[in-house]
């Protein structure tokens, strides 16, 4: 206590002799020999407070220790903005066609249990033709059913038959243009049994749809026609069919381009192949190419690919994400082409002979059947990886085949497999 008392009578004492002790902090200052600016000072760094004037002890270029004012700070207004959680859309559903359970034949009816189909509507047309006919003229049935009855089967006929799902609104009278949610079946065989007296006349009075098909409606295809989802259609496989689909589990014939004026502008636009986050991520379910595949494998695998791009979180400012956003024809499978299918693009485009596995050279841009005008020859995105930093483009100006960092802005052309 004694030297408490001892202290703080020394410093009152010093203050009112106008002694001043500073530190590496504040003062304050009174009495007959105040601190002011241009005075000497005793230690470098030592601020005080001196007549409501802020002080710093500053050692000038001579040596000397001089006071010296504190500028003054500027205050500066930070506003904050508060930005609500963002709502992410909703992912696409997967399209997957109906996949047939059990089919058998009775009397003058066939009976069919369907399941995992993608969307359901719970609403489903049956089209058949007599077996070894094609599907460009059919007959139909409209049910609501999962295991459905179809009736009007001629007796000792053997028919194919075909399974969609649609719009959960269509009628039998709206017919079948762009009203089908998922692509058909697979087709099957059945033989109806020898009829009954019943029988014969339930079909005798039977009244069916028998309907004659473009490409657009079910038909068959050829290179330039319009498909059903309002593109062109670019190629047609020549021996059979090709696998397809979001998991490869469906097979399809024809594969057709959107217009150049997909996206609502007048021509193809420039987007990234990746979202600033993931430009340097590797897809794992996408296998790097460390040359351009250019393999029957890689036609129909786009959409595959392109799902899982936009799964790991690439938006609609990505390539991918903005082709699997296109919903031309009420189609929801577009999707960025592979290496394989851009080069078959690229030969459709420059009017030459289609092969996957050539590369795409001569002709000219644009003059393919139906490819009157609307490419760019610069560069098109493909949805091919070459590492976790780059992917695989073609250039429509001389099909030349090559790899860019993510990030870069290239052009984009959705496609869509069907048939």
């Amino acid at each position: 206590m004694l030297l408490k008392g001892l202290f703080r009578d020394t410093v009152v004492a010093c203050l009112l002799a106008g002694v001043v002790w500073v530190s590496s902090g504040f003062a304050v200052v009174s009495g007959a020999n105040v601190a002011k600016s241009g005075g000497v000072c005793g230690k470098a760094g030592a601020r005080v407070v001196s007549q409501s004037v802020s002080l710093v002890c500053k050692k000038m270029v001579s040596g000397k220790l001089v006071w010296r004012v504190v500028k003054a700070s500027t205050t500066s207004t930070t506003t904050t903005t508060t930005v609500g959680p963002t709502t992410a859309s909703a992912p696409k559903v997967a399209v997957v066609a109906p996949r047939v359970v059990s089919a058998s034949s009775a009397t003058g009816n066939a009976v069919i249990t369907i399941a995992d189909m993608s969307p359901d509507t719970g609403v489903y047309a049956v089209q058949w033709v007599p077996s070894g006919q094609d599907f460009n003229s059919y007959q139909m049935y409209r049910t609501t059913t999962k295991t459905m009855t179809v009736p009007y089967l001629s007796c000792t006929r053997t028919y194919t038959l075909r399974v969609f799902v649609m719009q959960e609104n269509w009628q039998m009278s709206d017919g079948f243009v762009n009203q089908n949610v998922t692509p058909h079946s697979a087709t099957f065989d059945l033989t109806m049994p020898a009829c009954t007296a019943a029988a014969r006349a339930t079909a005798a009075a039977a009244t069916t749809t028998t309907v004659a098909l473009t490409c657009a409606t079910g038909g068959t295809c050829i290179v330039g026609d319009t498909g059903p989802g309002g593109g062109l259609v670019f190629y047609v496989h020549a021996s059979g069919t090709f696998t397809c689909g979001a998991t490869l589990a469906s097979t399809c014939k024809y594969l057709e381009a959107a217009p150049n004026t997909w996206s609502g502008g007048s021509a193809d636009p420039t987007k990234l192949w990746a979202i600033s986050t993931y430009q340097s991520s590797d897809i794992a379910t996408i296998t790097n190419d460390s040359s351009a595949y250019n393999n029957a494998l890689g036609i129909g695998l786009g959409y595959k690919n392109s799902l899982a791009i936009v799964n790991q979180g690439n938006d609609t400012t990505t390539a991918a994400g903005a082709a699997r956003a296109y919903n031309g024809g009420s189609q929801s499978d577009w999707y960025l082409p592979t290496t394989a299918e851009l080069n078959l693009l690229c030969q459709w485009a420059r009017n030459v002979v289609q092969s996957v596995t050539t590369p795409c050279t001569g002709g000219s841009l644009n003059t393919g059947t139906g490819a009157s005008g609307g490419f760019s020859s610069a560069t098109y995105w493909s949805s091919s990886e070459h590492g976790a930093r780059i992917a695989w483009y073609q250039i429509f100006g001389g099909g030349v085949q090559f790899y860019s960092f993510k990030d870069g802005a290239l052009y984009v052309r959705p496609v869509r497999a069907f048939g």
